[in-house]
């Protein structure tokens, strides 16, 4: 009761610093992880410079990194209540940094671990448009450090994806329309933009509206590099297929690279 004060400015604090990553009361599926965020925060007496400081980069970074994990894990499912005083202990034990290598060790092959595996990327690439999952792979290949509102947008327009739409637009196979629909709601037809373009980009062709809106050869090719877009692939409509796979591809090996997962079929193989 006597530190209450400083007890809820930590809490709110660890909720703006969430919201500064993008979650909002859809995407945070558990409010629990906000907690170990809270009690790191008001233990090492971090200020409001957790939001924007340079100094404190570092522990965004690793926060935002176990939050995602934590919630992609579901760790705070079930009865929680367990985890809390070993988290509160390596916090301590720990110095002014989030202790994300600490909690990923000590957890390891646990029913509450922070790791992750090949075949759960591959499980992870089936998510769909919508999806609290959804939002959260995405914001891994994003530095969300702004206080805006970002949307899920199908990069190619699900406008299109009908069977009526599809053969209008010239895919005259039925399998590749049917093919063309089982695949447009998953991840590598989405990507994350902020309100104000989402909506100017609406249902226009994906090819004719980029083409628009970057016509800087440099910045077009910044766009393609932020948003995993494959340089070389062809962006017509009509090669949706071959766009999706590439884009799976690229999409693979960055949450390999960003979930620390080595690119092997042998379960063994996968780390931290």
């Amino acid at each position: 009761e006597e530190q209450w004060e400083q007890i809820a400015d930590s809490i709110s604090l660890a909720i703006r610093l969430a919201a500064h990553f993008g979650f909002d009361d859809k995407t945070l599926t558990s409010t629990n992880a906000i907690i170990p965020i809270a009690y790191f925060l008001k233990y090492h007496e971090i200020s409001e410079d957790i939001l924007h400081s340079s100094t404190q980069e570092t522990n965004r970074n690793e926060i935002k990194q176990w939050l995602i994990r934590a919630l992609l894990k579901r760790i705070f499912g079930g009865t929680p209540d367990n985890l809390y005083p070993v988290y509160r202990q390596i916090i301590k034990e720990n110095d002014s940094i989030f202790p994300l290598p600490q909690l990923i060790e000590r957890y390891s092959g646990s029913n509450k671990s922070l790791e992750f595996h090949s075949e759960d990327i591959e499980a992870l690439l089936r998510v769909s448009y919508g999806s609290s999952f959804a939002f959260m792979l995405l914001s891994l290949f994003y530095s969300l450090n702004h206080d805006y509102e970002f949307h899920q947008d199908h990069i190619h327009p699900k406008k299109h994806f009908t069977q009526r739409k599809l053969e209008s637009l010239g895919i005259d196979s039925l399998e590749k329309r049917e093919a063309f629909i089982e695949r447009f709601n998953r991840l590598p037809n989405l990507q994350l933009l902020q309100a104000t373009p989402n909506m100017e980009k609406n249902s226009t062709m994906f090819d004719e509206w980029l083409s628009a809106a970057n016509k800087d050869p440099i910045q077009l090719k910044q766009y393609k590099e932020l948003h995993l877009i494959p340089l070389d692939q062809s962006l017509a409509f009509k090669d949706f297929i071959e766009f999706f796979d590439a884009r799976e591809n690229l999409i693979r090996t960055r949450l390999h690279h960003l979930l620390n997962v080595k690119q092997s079929t042998d379960k063994e193989d996968s780390i931290q």
